[in-house]
């Protein structure tokens, strides 16, 4: 919400704001962080398809070092060689709810 907005919803009533915590899982590889969700994503762009154009410079420098990723015939990247594998051999678990930390 900005900041000259009203935060009640519509008829006037009250809106209860609420912080959440996100957790992303990724792995840190040559001191940049690869969030699994956007490799994932790079997974499904292949060479013919729109570039992939979401990666950082160190991402994508770190990327292409270690053949995940490909420069694209235009910009960007699309999937590389060891993506595949290196997915594969990332242990992940789907998020699972974890209790109210105390104030």
């Amino acid at each position: 919400m900005s900041g000259g907005e009203d935060p009640r919803g519509e008829g006037g009533t009250d809106v209860e704001i609420k912080r959440r915590m996100v957790v992303e899982y990724g792995v840190d590889l040559d001191g940049v962080w690869l969030p699994i969700a956007m490799l994932r994503r790079l997974n499904t762009h292949g060479p013919w398809d729109r570039p992939f154009t979401e990666a950082s410079a160190d991402q994508e420098r770190v990327l292409l070092r270690h053949s995940l990723a490909d420069r694209h015939n235009q910009a960007g990247l699309h999937r590389g060689m060891q993506l595949g594998g290196f997915l594969d051999a990332i242990p992940f678990e789907p998020t699972v709810p974890m209790e109210k930390l105390a104030g």
